[in-house]
């Protein structure tokens, strides 16, 4: 899964900047300097292009992690909504068994010493 993620970030960086290989292979050769810079760009030298992309490929790989992450937590949400499911069946079925109504499952706390839930009565907000 490492791998998987380093991948990502690798891929991003390629995506987010393909000419950054160009222009450092270039190079100068010793020809007049541009003329005007357009107002939309901003020219960086080679310490300052290699720092804009260590950043970039950084904040890339921050994406992947967090894209991964919101996966994971939507996995654990759905399964923890499974698990309250089937607690709320037991309840309901051990219930019926000994005549006991049930309004709200989450008013239920398992006993583990008296292998039983008890009603747990929480005070109201006011």
């Amino acid at each position: 899964m490492r791998v998987d993620i380093a991948a990502v970030a690798l891929t991003g960086a390629l995506l987010v900047f393909p000419g950054i290989g160009l222009t450092q292979t270039r190079g100068t050769t010793g020809g007049p300097p541009p003329a005007a810079q357009s107002k939309d760009e901003i020219k960086l030298d080679e310490s300052t292009t290699l720092k804009a992309a260590a950043l970039e490929a950084r904040a890339s790989a921050l994406l992947a992690n967090l894209a991964l992450a919101q996966r994971q937590f939507q996995d654990m949400q759905q399964e923890l909504q499974k698990i309250l499911d089937e607690r709320k069946a037991l309840i309901l079925d051990a219930a019926k068994k000994v005549n006991v109504e049930v309004k709200e499952p989450l008013e239920w706390a398992l006993d583990n010493k008296g292998q039983r839930y008890q009603r747990v009565v929480r005070p109201s907000p006011r």
